[in-house]
């Protein structure tokens, strides 16, 4: 078992300090070895981490380890002398966004006082929370950690989807208790795992509906309502919203063309083209 420091992580590929120092946001893939531990205090202020890729563990003194496995949102608020400890449960990368914001630009900015986040905790100064991912954060989180703009523009680009995110982040956890009290059993996650990897093995030609509950286990009914609870989108408009992640990707890193990249999650380019430019504001000629 390997042990670090917090200081001694691997730099994220994009790293940023705004808003005069209120704002530290980093994007990108951070490299990890299964069962590396970083031990180190706990930072006060407000986190938000949108994991797109990966799983890791996180444990808040000496609470039960909470485990985060992508897509996933984590948020994070402390305010008091706490110490973290982070293991990774698989190695690789991380792919992820991270914000870092301070207690005093959270309550001025974001016109929410921390006693609401700690409230939910249940604690006095401390507290933390996983759930999955929606598509809208998951989208913005890719776009962070792709950061399609110049390096000049890079920190006006970053910080404006930094502040959508923890807005969204903070509307979802503080704006729906009734949909975030709801957890599937166990084995009920599992299948629909099963029917969400599927989706992401297969995006050219997915499966069925039928077939895809056929193979989790599931009938169509409840498997539509359990995806929905786990991933907060149905099945094909999460299918939908990968294609058109795992395409922008494609062209923005030069791996593929506008049409190779329709082609490759499914879509004729005429169709893709206008789905793109409704999903990130832009068409995709312009990643070029």
């Amino acid at each position: 078992m390997m042990v670090s420091t917090l200081p001694t992580r691997t730099a994220p590929a994009t790293a940023l300090q705004l808003f005069s120092d209120s704002l530290f946001l980093s994007a990108g893939a951070f490299p990890v070895t299964s069962g590396e531990r970083i031990v180190g205090p706990m930072r006060r202020g407000l986190k938000i981490a949108v994991l797109l890729d990966g799983r890791q563990s996180l444990e808040l003194d000496n609470h039960p380890p909470l485990t985060i496995e992508g897509p996933a949102l984590l948020i994070a608020a402390n305010s008091g002398d706490h110490v973290q400890q982070r293991t990774g449960i698989t190695g690789g990368s991380l792919r992820c966004a991270i914000m870092q914001l301070e207690l005093d630009f959270v309550e001025d900015e974001f016109s929410v006082p921390m006693e609401r986040l700690f409230a939910l905790a249940g604690a006095a100064d401390a507290g933390a929370w996983v759930r999955p991912a929606s598509a809208v954060l998951r989208g913005l989180a890719q776009q962070m950690a792709d950061c399609p703009v110049s390096d000049a523009l890079r920190p006006i680009y970053l910080g404006g989807k930094a502040l959508e995110l923890a807005a969204h982040a903070l509307d979802e956890l503080l704006g729906a208790p009734a949909q975030r009290a709801r957890r599937l059993p166990g084995r009920t996650r599992e299948q629909v795992h099963v029917a969400r990897d599927m989706l992401l093995a297969s995006m050219r030609e997915p499966p069925s509906l039928t077939e895809l509950a056929r193979a989790s286990g599931l009938n169509p009914t409840r498997l539509t309502s359990a995806f929905r609870s786990e991933f907060g989108s149905s099945v094909f408009g999460y299918l939908q919203e990968q294609r058109l992640q795992h395409a922008h990707a494609l062209i923005a890193s030069g791996e593929a063309s506008v049409a190779e990249a329709a082609f490759r999650v499914g879509y004729t380019p005429a169709h893709f083209s206008g789905l793109f430019r409704r999903r990130f504001g832009l068409p995709p000629s312009a990643l070029r």
